[in-house]
């Protein structure tokens, strides 16, 4: 009996189908008792998985394939008919993505591999005193902002504004375009991107009143971007935050935007707590203060040596790139500051305060909400550059400094400028105090301001006529 030809191209379809594999019929299963986070494993720790066929066969050659070699060591141990076995050992901090495909018909499956830090006691410690020094530097920082400084600032507005378009719109593309020039790993390259989308920074406070600045503008600054901030960086991040790499693993989705709100917001808590204490009592405050400021001073240095004993893996991961790209965001920044005070024409004194504002982003802000908001090993990853940047800011800005000093001693004309700036700030405040003061204590009535000239004027005609 003879069939149709399409009847005989069907059968021999069919029988091929029975015996080469179609796609998508590799599938995979790691060698683990764990019943959670079955993909991850500790630096020198072993993890083995198993490549199997929906066929129940494997005819063809199986190679799997790393993305960074330096966080994995990948080695085949065996390959049978119906499965093929690979074995994984973690070499250090990464996330990886092991590519393994048949080598005849080119099907591939992806299978992810986390290998954690080893943790430490300090570890177990170290997230709950982070929280706490940024609680106690941020009250401390809110009883360092008084009202009449921001309603000083607030009526003139120019540098305030400059800053935070500088700080909000113009860097997050800045670091966005660092972190992909240099190549990072996208959960690396976030961590300098988060920072880009950060608030100011309580250093550039300091920094402005070494620079002959205006340290309540800075201060100012400081205190209005961080509660921008809880808007705009989780707006940033859904914006660029798809831009960060080309690895075809990561999305937007992997970061959390939601519990990244409520760590910011959490955090800017403390500044209200410290304003309010400041104008209910301000005497009380500065009693306080006068010894709240050397316990907050120990409370550091405590901080600083288990931060470098908890985060030394991060000195043993960064190389020469990322101490480029750690310094190179600081120098845009005071560079985008700078020539945005040039173009508005701010005075001397307010460019150097919104170009240290620019520049010196709070990478300790993102180092606390990396730990909160991400699992590990991401939390780890995402605050390599953060740390870096923290150093590198002081760094940049220290030349900086001492170069301000140098000038400052050296010319003349440098001195005049500086010391005009000051006069020109200092009568500003005169003004604004002496009408503060007019309005509170209701000495003048609008129409009284109006007479008073008008009463001096007939004064003055009744003293030339006797």
């Amino acid at each position: 009996m003879k069939f149709p030809v399409a009847v005989n191209i069907i059968a021999i379809h069919f029988l091929l189908l029975l015996v080469c594999p179609v796609s998508g019929y590799l599938i995979f299963d790691y060698d683990t008792n764990e019943e959670f986070h079955r993909d991850e494993i500790y630096e020198d720790e072993q993890l083995r998985f198993m490549i199997y066929s929906t066929t129940r066969l494997l005819p063809n050659d199986v190679q799997c394939k790393r993305t960074y070699k330096e966080i994995i060591k990948l080695e085949k141990e065996s390959q049978t008919s119906s499965e093929a076995t690979f074995i994984v050992t973690g070499k250090r901090l990464g996330i990886e993505n092991v590519v393994c495909a048949d080598t005849v018909t080119g099907e591939t499956v992806d299978i992810g591999v986390k290998v954690l830090r080893t943790q430490s006691l300090i570890d177990k410690f170290f997230l709950p005193y982070v929280l706490l020094m940024v609680a106690i530097f941020n009250i401390t920082f809110g009883t360092e902002i008084s009202m009449n400084d921001l309603r000083f600032i607030m009526r003139r507005p120019k540098p305030l504004i400059t800053a935070a378009v500088c700080q909000f719109i113009l860097l997050p593309p800045l670091g966005l375009s660092i972190a992909r020039l240099m190549g990072y790993p996208p959960d690396v390259g976030l961590g300098m991107f988060m920072v880009a989308c950060a608030p100011g920074g309580g250093d550039s406070n300091a920094a402005a009143y070494l620079i002959d600045g205006e340290v309540a503008l800075s201060i100012a600054m400081t205190f209005f971007s961080t509660c921008i901030a809880i808007g705009t960086m989780p707006l940033n991040l859904f914006i660029y935050g798809r831009f960060i790499s080309d690895d075809p693993n990561w999305t937007p989705e992997d970061i959390p935007y939601e519990r990244l709100v409520m760590t910011l917001v959490i955090l800017a808590v403390p500044v209200s707590i410290g304003m309010f204490c400041r104008s209910k009592w301000p005497q009380g405050t500065d009693r306080v203060m006068k010894f709240g400021k050397p316990v907050i001073f120990i409370l550091l240095m405590i901080f600083i040596c288990m931060a470098i004993v908890r985060n030394l893996f991060a000195f043993e991961l960064v190389g020469v790139k990322d101490i480029a790209g750690s310094c190179l965001q600081p120098l845009g920044g005071f560079l985008l500051g700078g020539i945005a005070s040039a173009i508005m024409r701010l005075r001397f004194s307010q460019f150097k305060t919104v170009a240290l504002e620019v520049g010196m982003q709070n990478a300790g802000i993102v180092i606390s909400m990396s730990l909160v908001a991400f699992q590990q090993p991401k939390a780890d990853l995402n605050g390599i550059l953060p740390i870096f940047m923290a150093l590198c800011q002081t760094a940049v800005t220290a030349p900086i400094v001492m170069t301000h000093g140098l000038v400052y001693k050296c010319s003349a004309k440098y001195r005049n400028v500086c010391k005009r700036n000051k006069e020109e700030y200092l009568g500003e405040r005169e003004t604004f105090e002496a009408e503060r003061k007019l309005n509170v204590d209701g000495r003048a009535t609008p129409f009284e301001k109006d007479e008073e000239p008008h009463q001096n004027g007939v004064g003055k005609l009744q003293e030339e006529t006797a």
